[in-house]
């Protein structure tokens, strides 16, 4: 498991951030479902199907799975929550959650048929048959896809999309499965998080767009304190770099950041301009670091480029001929 993914699944296991994904898709923002209302549960997807002689069996690994008990509600309401990252737009995304869900369901029998084995409490042919009586229940899954890719989401996100033409009689028989999803581009309203799960799709939203995420971090006090994770998760979705050594108490002024990253590059910028004989060195990275976006692959290479690497992004943004 790479880097990137372990500290995605990581902070989407907190039950806070979890918690708070399935508030904002499920209930407008509104906080139904507390952290103290989930409980871990191991994320190995897994079926047994019993055909004549033959035991077959398939498995599948979840990023993170919980089980969600709304005490509150009456009756008290059970439910299986999973959520799927991705780091990029995935074009068969609805398969693969349709997937998780059908092995937990068979899981579910599974688990329902060997305590009916147990306690020998099958009496009709139809019971032995499927080992599920009509009393038993199954407790429903929901997957939850949250995508960390800035492009907007133009993949599938239905089973009957990933369809070729089909008659539509034909198709009319055939059940959708249609694909749960939390991507920065789809996001119209980021107050409707409660967490920091939020600022962290808005950065990620506003990071092509240079004035935006200037405008934003600017505005927003929530910037100048900001949980060492979500800055470790804006790093590897952004490319931001925002410094995290100097955080206190786990926090991190992301604006200090960004303005200690900027200096740094101005002091290069003059030791490159006294080195060259050129008095303005300061100011044409100043200028080329206003029109870079933070976090992009021009802005990462400019702050640690050599004099002639700088020379050639001075040109690329005509700030020298």
């Amino acid at each position: 498991m790479g880097y990137k993914d372990t500290i995605t699944k990581k902070y989407l296991s907190r039950n806070d951030i979890f918690a708070d994904a399935f508030n904002y898709y499920i209930f407008d923002g509104r906080p139904v479902i507390s952290p103290d209302d989930l409980q871990e549960k191991d994320p190995t997807e897994s079926a047994v199907v019993h055909r004549l002689e033959q035991t077959m069996t398939d498995q599948k690994n979840r990023d993170v799975l919980k089980v969600l008990t709304l005490r509150k509600n009456r009756p008290v309401t059970l439910a299986l929550l999973g959520i799927e990252s991705q780091a990029h737009v995935h074009n068969a995304m609805p398969v693969r959650c349709c997937l998780y869900d059908a092995l937990n369901y068979s899981s579910q029998l599974e688990e329902i048929r060997k305590d009916h084995k147990e306690k020998k409490d099958l009496r009709t042919t139809e019971e032995l048959l499927s080992g599920f009586t009509r009393n038993d229940r199954l407790t429903p899954v929901i997957t939850l896809c949250i995508c960390f890719d800035a492009k907007e989401w133009d993949a599938p996100r239905t089973l009957h999309e990933m369809f070729r033409k089909t008659d539509p009689r034909i198709l009319e028989h055939v059940d959708d499965y249609r694909l749960n999803l939390i991507t920065p581009f789809g996001i119209k309203d980021f107050s409707r998080f409660s967490t920091e799960l939020g600022l962290l799709m808005e950065f990620i939203q506003c990071s092509d767009n240079k004035e935006k995420i200037r405008a934003t971090m600017e505005s927003d006090e929530r910037y100048q304190s900001v949980d060492i994770s979500t800055v470790d998760m804006i790093n590897a979705y952004t490319s931001a770099n925002i410094p995290t050594s100097g955080a206190e108490g786990g926090k991190v002024n992301m604006c200090e950041g960004i303005k200690g990253l900027i200096e740094e590059g101005h002091a290069a910028g003059i030791r490159e301009g006294h080195a060259a004989g050129i008095q303005d060195g300061e100011d044409q990275l100043t200028r080329l670091f206003r029109s870079l976006v933070p976090g992009s692959e021009d802005y990462n290479k400019a702050l640690n480029a050599t004099p002639a690497e700088r020379k050639e992004l001075y040109k690329k943004y005509g700030i020298i001929d």
